[in-house]
Order: C-alpha cells, then sequence, then structure tokens
C-alpha cells in the first residue's frame, strides 16, 4: 500500500503541473488574443472614424473632433472614444502628462482604486503632412476578468476531477496490481526466512513481478540445496569429534574380546569356560555392532520424510551415542524421560542432529567436567492453546558472554579456537528447529552455565 500511495502522489503531482501549466497557458493565449483583439477593433475603428474626424479637423480644429467624435460613437455601446491633440494633455489613463510621439496603435491596462480594470487603446492620426493627434478607446475589461475567473475556476475543477479519477484508478489498481502481489511475494519471502524452502513461484503473471517470483523461487530451490549440503557438511564434523569417543568405547569390547580369544586359543580352558569366553565375545562384538550401526544411521546425508516421531526413544538413542564422548571429557550425562510417550510429527536425523550439537556444546563447555542434563517433558502452550514436547539440555560449564547471547545463532559465528568450530551448529539446529514449527530458546542456567530449550508442536493425528 505504501508503494501504492507514492505511485498516487506521484501521478497526482504530474497532473497538477500539467494541468497547471495548461490552464496557465489557456489564460495567457486569452489575454494575448484579447489585447490583439483590441487593438485591431481599436484600429478599425479609428479608420472608420478617420473621415468625420478629418473633416472636422480642418473646420474647428480639437474641440469640434472632440464632439464629431461623441456624435459618431453615440450608437457604439461600450468601448468610449476620446481625442488626444499634438500637444501634451492630461490623459483619463494615468495621473501624469503624456505626450503622443508614436506612429503605431499602443495600448495599456489601468486598474483604478475600487480594483475595475479599464483597457487603453491609442491610434495616432495623420491629417495630411500634419501629425493631428491620437484617437484614445477606452474598453472596460469587466467581461475579460469574469471570463478569466470562470477559466480558472474551469481548470480547477477540471484539476480535482483528474486528480480524484486518477486517485481512484491508482489506488484501486494499485492494490489489484501492486499491493496484493507484492504482499504475496513478501509472504513467502518471511516463509523462506523461517526454514521453509523449495517453494513454488508465488505469482505466475508474465511481468516484472511475475519474474520476480520466478527469482524468488528459484533462489529457495537453490537455498535448500545450499543447506542440505551444509547440514550433511555439519554432520560429518560432528560424526568426526564422535569418532574419538567411539574409539575410547570400542576399546573395551575389542580388549575384551581380544583377551577371551586369546584364551580359547591357548587350550587351557575346559569346554564350559570355552562356551562362557564364546558367549562374551559375542555379545561384545554386538555391542560393537550396535556403537557401528549407530554411528552410520547417524551419517545418513538424505532425512527421511516427516512423520510420527517418539521423541523418547530419540532422545534416548541420541544421549547412549554421546555417553563415550561425554566419559571422555568426565561430564556426567543425565537423562530424564516421561512416563508417557511424547510424539511429534519430524524427520528423526534431523531432530538429534540437532539434540547432538546442543549436547556436544554443552560437553565443550564444561572442559574440567561436570554434569549435563538432558530432559524431556510435555506442557500445554498458553498463547495457542496446543501442546508442546519440550527438550532442554543444561550445563553448568562457563557460560556465554551477555555480548554473544544475541549472535549464537547467527552463521559462523562462534567463540571457540580456531579449528575447533565452524559456528554453523547452532545455527543449523535453529533452522531445522524452524522448519518443524519449534522454537529453540537460550537462557541461562539456574546456578551458572547454559540452558537450550527446544520446543516441538506434539504430533495430533487428524
Amino acid at each position: 500500500m505504501k508503494l501504492a500511495a507514492k505511485l498516487i502522489l506521484v501521478f497526482l503531482l504530474g497532473v497538477l503541473a500539467i494541468v497547471s501549466m495548461f490552464a496557465w497557458q489557456t489564460i495567457q493565449r486569452q489575454r494575448l488574443w484579447d489585447e490583439q483583439r483590441r487593438s485591431a477593433h481599436a484600429a478599425d475603428l479609428a479608420e472608420t472614424l478617420t473621415p468625420a474626424i478629418e473633416e472636422a479637423y480642418k473646420k474647428g480644429g480639437t474641440i469640434t473632433v472632440q464632439q464629431a467624435l461623441e456624435i459618431s460613437t453615440r450608437q457604439l455601446s461600450g468601448p468610449q472614444v476620446r481625442w488626444i491633440d499634438r500637444q501634451e494633455v492630461t490623459g483619463n489613463a494615468a495621473s501624469q502628462t503624456t505626450e503622443t510621439t508614436s506612429r503605431q496603435t499602443t495600448s495599456l491596462t489601468i486598474t483604478d482604486a475600487d480594483g475595475n480594470r479599464k483597457s487603453y487603446s491609442y491610434v495616432p492620426m495623420q491629417i495630411g503632412d500634419e501629425n493631428a493627434g491620437t484617437v484614445e478607446i477606452a474598453e472596460p475589461l469587466a467581461d475579460q476578468d469574469a471570463f478569466t475567473r470562470r477559466s480558472f475556476l474551469t481548470s480547477v475543477l477540471l484539476l480535482i476531477g483528474v486528480a480524484i479519477l486518477s486517485a481512484a484508478v491508482i489506488f484501486f489498481g494499485g492494490i489489484t496490481l501492486v499491493g496484493r502481489p507484492l504482499s504475496r511475494l513478501i509472504a513467502q519471502v518471511n516463509q523462506i526466512g523461517a526454514g521453509k524452502v523449495d517453494l513454488p513461484p508465488a505469482l505466475t503473471s508474465n511481468d516484472e513481478l511475475g519474474r520476480l517470483a520466478l527469482a524468488i523461487s528459484e533462489m529457495s530451490h537453490r537455498i535448500g540445496r545450499q543447506r542440505d549440503t551444509i547440514r550433511h557438511t555439519d554432520r560429518l564434523g560432528t560424526i568426526g569429534t564422535l569418532a574419538a569417543g567411539m574409539a575410547h568405547e570400542l576399546g573395551t569390547p575389542l580388549n575384551v574380546v581380544a583377551g577371551r580369544a586369546g584364551l580359547i586359543k591357548s587350550g587351557k580352558l575346559n569346554a564350559e569356560e570355552v562356551a562362557s569366553s564364546a558367549a562374551t565375545i559375542q555379545s561384545e562384538a554386538e555391542r560393537m555392532t550396535v556403537i557401528i550401526r549407530q554411528l552410520l544411521d547417524f551419517a545418513r546425508q538424505k532425512p527421511s520424510a516427516h512423520h510420527l516421531l517418539e521423541l523418547n526413544d530419540l532422545v534416548g538413542q541420541t544421549c547412549e551415542v554421546l555417553r563415550p564422548l561425554a566419559a571422555k571429557s568426565n561430564v556426567e550425562m543425565i537423562v530424564d524421560l516421561p512416563d508417557e510417550i511424547v510424539s511429534i510429527d519430524g524427520d528423526p536425523a534431523q531432530v538429534q542432529q540437532v539434540l547432538t550439537n546442543l549436547i556436544t556444546n554443552a560437553v565443550a563447555a564444561m572442559p574440567n567436567g561436570g554434569v549435563v542434563t538432558v530432559t524431556l517433558a510435555q506442557r500445554a502452550d498458553d498463547l495457542v492453546q496446543n501442546q508442546l514436547a519440550e527438550i532442554r539440555v543444561t550445563d553448568g560449564g562457563v557460560g556465554i558472554d551477555p555480548q554473544d547471547v544475541e549472535r549464537i545463532f547467527e552463521p559462523f559465528y562462534t567463540t571457540k579456537d580456531v579449528g575447533q568450530g565452524t559456528g554453523l551448529g547452532l545455527s543449523i539446529a535453529y533452522g531445522i528447529v524452524r522448519e518443524h514449527g519449534g522454537n529453540l530458546r537460550f537462557d541461562r542456567a539456574p546456578e551458572r552455565g547454559s540452558q537450550f530449550t527446544v520446543t516441538f508442536p506434539v504430533f495430533a493425528p487428524e
């Protein structure tokens, strides 16, 4: 609507300028035409009166000429004719003495004390070789002034009419052709900013806005592909971090397997001891298989589609995968899961990535050891009157500086040393949570450290 208002304002200013210039030129042309008409009329009137003037001038001079003019113009309505001889006389048109020396018709306009305007035309008369005098023709301009006022009023009314019509056309046209399409484009851009990508064009028109909508749609698809690539890269980086913990976790069962296999190979065990060692080897091998399978599942590049997801099992499994990493850093992990099942509509691989990022950050925040608490609960949302699944990851680490809190979700922003982090973990986690319709919030822990709270809408079957 702001753009439509600007278009209306610019258009109205242009219309005002055009109509004003047209009206001014019309009035000026009318005035020039009136002046030319009065001059021509004065010349024609003087030419008509010339025979009478010449005869009267030869008989009796100025007085006789004036009388002849009065008799000749008695039937005229409007113009007043007066004779001015060649000597200096006081004219009715001015308060100063005027001497006629020009041989051409001249005109001037005088406004009296009452505001009435009158035009005076002076036509010099040549009788024989002698400059006898000048005929003064006075004509009131009341009609012309009335015409000018009518022209001005007509121009103003025309301007108002054109302005109203133009404003109405541009207003409704701006809403239909500009306002609504732009609102749809803005809404789509906001959706992309909120994490929704791979969107179709918001408009299908074959104009500039349609091409802009197509460009925005193509941009959303590119962002989606780049986001998936960045997420996979971040997951691979997380796997590298987990590998160190996995090596520690796999080391113990490998030592047990090697020891039991050595005992069996020595031949010093009886049949019952061999069977027990074989069972231990099988148990430890299965344990290693489960650990490796969990790591491979986490490393999948393409996430599965959203479906019913039970967070109790997912949170428990993710924490079990990360326990070796926590134990290596002398960090105890406490998991608090509710008795009731908490379900959401989501992608298990992506939700697991969010939890992994938060937990590994919590472990890294406690280089001297400590406790990481992961809790899952279901609570009511008072704002929208629905149920939310809430996951909290709390650590007792060094915390986050107040000046860094507003930037922790920015891409590539990190407080870790060079080579220890890319600054993409929290940014990717935030994007995944928003894509699932949830929210990721940071709070200071009650005593010290940090607390990240993830909320998702609880799955509601249709």
